[in-house]
């Protein structure tokens, strides 16, 4: 992979300073940057440690430009760093990693039912199978399972032995990372003369267009209809979404999460890593459920908890606050008890 400040520029839009030709060949954090990496600079307040610093191209914000005028380096001037880095993380990750070429293997099992859009790789032991479809340009990677009436969309990728069973929906440009499961039965169970009966999971999911689900995670079926992932949202790695579930659009639910049947959750939700929401809830748009809360009733709209068992995130945290003084506190207990309440 190679480039220059001078391309980097064109392709983000920015404002060059300093030496438009310098050979780059990756991209590092400042602290590791070398002469031929790019870097980026979030706020113009550390521009003086960042002036000496080796970075062979340096994203700056465009309030920067004094401190970093006799920078050695090239620097390109923008108005959002983060966000122009990540554009140029995008061609560098293209040629690190290009996407594979359209075809099937011949190791590969595609009923003859299926159909096969334009553009569409499936590889190595993947098997599609009768009347799925799969949008042109998807990448079905090596072992991978599509099951019977499946649709998988336009661009869709498909990380090695994911699996998605029958009659699901995955939409476009939807990213599923190694060993996700989409369509696995719900947890549905009735209890018949002290016997647990399985519940039959005859329903689908949907995941809606722009969607990225994580490694190992598993999206239940629905019972009757549908488990739906909006439009957007983003699924860590190790994440669970059991059946009758709907995500609201634009979601970031971190790793090991688990929502649980028939729960509602509304657009822009964030929910932290290892959280636990119940069943049959109703949770608003934009709240915010922080790692490791457990969540039991509904939540408002915007509203932000924390803890085991949920509380608004202001009482939760005078509750942490009294905890870490338990023992103080219980010392004094005892020297009160001892003055006044005398054996």
């Amino acid at each position: 992979m190679k480039t220059t400040p001078a391309e980097i520029a064109a392709l983000i839009g920015g404002e060059l300073q300093g030496p438009a030709a310098t050979v780059i060949t990756g991209a590092m954090p400042l602290t590791l940057a070398g002469e031929t990496d790019l870097s980026y600079l979030e706020k113009a307040a550390n521009a003086a440690w960042t002036a000496n610093r080796p970075a062979g191209c340096l994203i700056a914000p465009e309030d920067a430009k004094t401190a970093l005028k006799g920078r050695a380096g090239a620097v390109i001037y923008v108005g959002s760093p983060k966000q122009a880095f990540a554009r140029a993380l995008f061609k560098f990750e293209k040629e690190l990693n290009p996407l594979p070429g359209p075809g099937v293997h011949p190791s590969a099992v595609v009923d003859k039912s299926a159909k096969i859009g334009a553009g569409v790789h499936i590889g190595p032991h993947a098997v599609v199978e009768a009347n799925a479809e799969i949008g042109d340009g998807a990448i079905i990677s090596a072992g991978c399972y599509v099951g019977a009436d499946s649709r998988i969309g336009a661009s869709a990728r498909l990380y090695p032995n994911v699996t998605v069973r029958e009659r699901c929906v995955v939409g476009k440009n939807v990213i599923l990372h190694p060993g996700a499961v989409i369509g696995s039965d719900g947890y549905g169970y009735i209890n018949i003369s002290g016997k647990h009966q399985k519940i039959p999971q005859v329903g689908r999911v949907i995941i809606e267009d722009d969607v990225e689900i994580g490694a190992n995670s598993a999206i239940d079926r629905a019972a009757l209809d549908a488990t739906v992932i909006g439009a957007g949202s983003k699924l860590d790695n190790l994440v669970h979404i059991a059946h009758n579930v709907r995500v609201g659009k634009n979601c970031l639910i971190m790793a090991q999460a688990a929502i649980a049947g028939s729960t509602a959750i509304g657009n822009s939700v964030i929910i932290g890593g290892q959280a636990g929401i119940s069943d049959h809830l109703n949770i608003g748009d934009s709240a915010i459920v922080m790692a490791k809360t457990g969540i039991m009733s509904d939540l408002a709209a915007g509203e932000v908890v924390f803890g085991h068992t949920g509380r608004p995130r202001s009482q939760a945290m005078k509750i942490e606050v009294i905890l870490s003084k338990l023992p103080e506190l219980y010392a004094t207990v005892r020297k009160l008890k001892k003055k006044f309440l005398p054996e």
